[in-house]
Formats: C-alpha cells, sequence, structure tokens
C-alpha cells in the first residue's frame, strides 16, 4: 500500500449526492492508498456533508474535504448539466501544493483499483484521459484532421502544468469567445484548448455507455469492444441512461446499487420500481426487437 494518498476530486450539486457518494465508496473498496478527497460544489455543501461523513466515517485512510465555489455567471450551461461542470478549470487553484490530481465525474463507478491509474506517466502531458471512440465532435468544431476527442468525466491532471500553462485563464478565454462551443459545457472547451496537450489512455479508465450499447458505432472491432467492457475499471454511466433509474438496462446497473449500499443512501428504492416496471424488466430480454418499441408505446398510454 503507498503512503501517498490520491487526490480525487469531485465536483456537483445536491441532486447529484447520492451518485457520487456511490462512487466515492467503489473507489475507496478497490483501492489500498489513502485518498485525498476533496468535494466541491457550487451549493452550500451543508445539503449533504453530513451524509457522507456518517457514509465514510469508519475509513481512516480517506480524508474528506468539502467547498463551495462559484463560476462566473456568464458561462452557457447546457440544460441537462450543471455550472458544477466547469468547476473542474480550478483543481490547481482547489488542490493547491498538489502535483497531481484525479477529476471524476459522479455518474462513475469503478470495479478496480485507481492505483495504477495515479501512477500513470502523462509522458510531458497535461491531462491524460480517454477519447470517445468515433466521435463527431472533432468535425463539428472544424478541429485538425485525426484529432480525437476526450471525454473530461475522467481526468489524470497535472496540476503544475495546468496552472504554469494558464489553462484555466485560456479555457475561460476561449469560452466567453466562442459560447457556442459549449455543446457539453467544459468538455468541449476543454478538448479544443488542449489540442496536442493530453495523453489518450486506455479506454477501461472510462468506459461510457456507448460502449455497452451494441447499436453505437464506436469504430472498432467487436472483440476490442468486449475486451474494454470486461476489463474496465471505472464505469461511467453518462448520456441519459441512468443505473438509479429502476428500468434501466445497463450491464453493470448492480455495481451502482452495490456501493451505494455502503452509504448512508442504502435505503434509496427508484421511483420507477413499480409492479408493472418489474414485470417488464424481467419479460423485456425475451420480446422480440420488433415489438418492443410498440409494447413501449402503449404500456406509455396506460401511465
Amino acid at each position: 500500500m503507498s503512503t501517498t494518498p490520491i487526490s480525487v476530486l469531485y465536483a456537483f450539486n445536491n441532486a447529484y449526492a447520492q451518485h457520487a457518494a456511490a462512487s466515492l465508496a467503489s473507489l475507496i473498496r478497490h483501492s489500498t492508498s489513502p485518498l485525498d478527497v476533496l468535494i466541491v460544489s457550487t451549493e452550500d455543501p451543508a445539503l449533504f456533508q453530513e451524509r457522507f461523513e456518517r457514509s465514510f466515517a469508519s475509513e481512516a485512510r480517506v480524508s474528506l474535504r468539502f467547498k463551495q465555489f462559484t463560476v462566473p455567471p456568464d458561462f452557457p450551461i447546457p440544460t441537462v448539466l450543471s455550472a458544477d461542470a466547469y468547476l473542474r478549470l480550478w483543481a490547481d487553484e482547489l488542490f493547491e501544493g498538489r502535483s497531481r490530481a484525479i477529476y471524476i465525474d459522479p455518474d462513475t463507478v469503478a470495479v478496480g483499483s485507481i492505483e495504477p491509474l495515479w501512477q500513470t506517466d502523462l509522458h510531458g502531458m497535461t491531462i491524460g484521459a480517454v477519447a470517445i471512440p468515433n466521435s463527431s465532435r472533432p468535425r463539428e468544431h472544424r478541429m485538425p484532421e485525426g484529432s480525437l476527442f476526450f471525454n473530461s468525466g475522467m481526468m489524470v491532471m497535472d496540476l503544475g502544468a495546468w496552472k504554469a500553462k494558464d489553462y484555466r485563464q485560456r479555457c475561460i478565454d476561449y469560452l466567453r469567445q466562442y459560447p457556442e462551443r459549449a455543446l457539453d459545457a467544459d468538455q468541449d472547451i476543454l478538448n479544443l484548448v488542449l489540442i496536442g496537450d493530453w495523453l489518450p489512455l486506455d479506454y477501461k479508465w472510462n468506459v461510457i455507455n456507448p460502449f455497452f450499447r451494441p447499436f453505437h458505432d464506436l469504430g472498432m472491432s467487436d472483440a476490442e469492444r468486449k475486451r474494454v467492457c470486461d476489463e474496465a475499471v471505472i464505469i461511467h454511466f453518462n448520456g441519459g441512461a441512468k443505473p438509479w433509474v429502476y428500468l434501466d438496462n445497463h450491464p453493470r446497473q448492480q455495481a451502482y446499487f452495490d456501493n451505494l449500499a455502503r452509504t448512508d443512501w442504502r435505503d434509496y428504492r427508484p421511483a420507477d420500481r413499480t409492479l408493472l416496471n418489474m414485470c417488464r424488466k424481467k419479460l423485456m430480454p425475451y420480446v422480440p426487437p420488433q415489438l418492443r418499441s410498440a409494447l413501449k408505446t402503449v404500456l406509455a398510454k396506460r401511465r
């Protein structure tokens, strides 16, 4: 076990506190190193701090800190996101004195240790992140030919380089000049500002929803897709399908509930876990695909 703490940054509001607790429980469960965890929010952390402290009071190797932080009011906020998405831009200030941090979104669950991720050699790059396979964003943003586009929901950040290269201010300046390009808030801006200064990491460190949905064209072989799912270390429930919704059919949904059971939110029950939906979830895998949409339409009319 390493004695050097792994610095972990979460940024979310009260609506995602429960999910962040499950995420943190999973990090603790699969790691042996000390964890220095900073939770930052645009809302008052008092809304959820006590429940976090009760959840992890017995974890002596985990340091939990909470901070309220605001972002400029003129930042564009996509309807499905919150201003908290931009807080990662202040990582060097929030983790002052640290040389490195892992930023991680609250809708994630670790199923393996992040210690190898923490020790990753960034080869002089400012951040390490996982590319979104077959992303259309480089074309939409007219990025240089061959550019990759990373998901900002997990980043290993060299905080010294981030600060030295003034990336926070460069991102803010870019955002204010081109607000229309912030389609997913910070993610687009980070990709456009850090072109050529990020290291693509193995997909297993941020396995997004499309890997588990065969109808998504990821531009890779079935064997590679299977490898990523089998070797996944961090599952990222990005997009609209979330594991805390009972009818979600993500194959790793149970990992969320297994870790939630280790927190003060262990008694949570999805609002959509009705008798009808329990039957639907059991039967749907056996219904031919061509009939599913028709059944969904009929059932929706009955609600």
